[in-house]
């Protein structure tokens, strides 16, 4: 039995009209979607420094030099004697400012016309640490902290002289050598390191503004000397860090190996 013309048709109509609506509500919904995100501008982005925003200030760094006060770095940026002093007396409980070390870093930032008035001033007492001086008519004088980024890293090394050598000869802190005798200080004795021992260390590395500044915590050590394997591990129990060795016994012991500490020595 052959199938009617118009019954065709109707198939054909019903079948245009579910692609109609599946195209219709299938490819919109994109569209809309697509057109929201080109209204939503995002939001403005600010450069700041030591919590300040700079956009549209001029800034100048420098060190302290030699026989350098506070006056005489202020006054080149136009700041007076009678805010100088003010500055001075306001800040004894914050800073004393007769205590600016010559080398330290400092900023001044200035507004960006004519004159050139001078808006705060910023003094790094330490690599993370700053006074910021605000020259405005109410002075006001508060610290700061900078950001300390860590980084987790290892080193190791065979020793052929000293371990302060060895840190140097593989480009790492020899600082770590101070801190490794501070771990070991009840099980070697550091005066007696030979040619020939051996170490590994993971620690953190501490850096501010993409500068390193230090060390941070160790976290396990492994220290072979008169061929024996010495292993300290950092473990946080009831709230309190200390080294342990690979039998869960404590690093420190009722007598130093060493009677005088190594550290003091370096």
């Amino acid at each position: 039995m052959k199938r009617k013309p118009i019954f065709d048709i109707l198939v054909l109509v019903i079948l245009g009209l579910v692609v109609i609506l599946v195209s219709r509500y299938a490819v919109s919904p994109v569209i809309k979607t697509s057109q929201k995100l080109e209204d939503v501008k995002p939001e403005p982005m600010f450069r700041t420094e030591y919590g300040i925003i700079v956009d549209s200030l001029l800034i100048y760094k420098g060190k302290v030099k030699k026989n350098q006060f506070l006056a005489d770095i202020l006054l080149k940026y136009h700041v007076d004697y009678q805010k100088i002093d003010l500055l001075a007396r306001k800040s004894k409980e914050v800073f004393d400012v007769r205590k600016i070390k010559a080398g330290n870093n400092y900023t001044v930032l200035c507004k960006n016309d004519s004159l050139k008035e001078a808006l705060y001033f910023i003094y790094e007492s330490s690599p993370t640490g700053y006074v910021i001086f605000d020259l405005g008519d109410s002075v006001h004088i508060h610290k700061g902290e900078k950001e300390i980024a860590i980084k987790r890293s290892s080193t190791s090394g065979l020793i052929t002289s000293s371990l302060w050598n060895a840190m140097v000869e593989n480009n790492s802190d020899p600082n770590l050598a101070n801190d490794l005798s501070e771990i070991y200080a009840w099980t070697i004795d550091f005066f007696g390191i030979q040619k020939g021992d051996y170490y590994k260390v993971v620690y953190d590395k501490l850096f501010v503004d993409d500068n390193y500044i230090g060390v941070g915590k160790i976290y396990s050590a492994l220290f072979q000397h008169e061929g024996h394997d010495f292993y300290a591990f950092y473990f946080v129990q009831d709230g309190i860090g200390d080294y342990f060795d690979d039998g869960a016994g404590s690093m420190r012991r009722t007598f130093l190996k060493a009677p005088l500490r190594f550290k003091r020595i370096s």
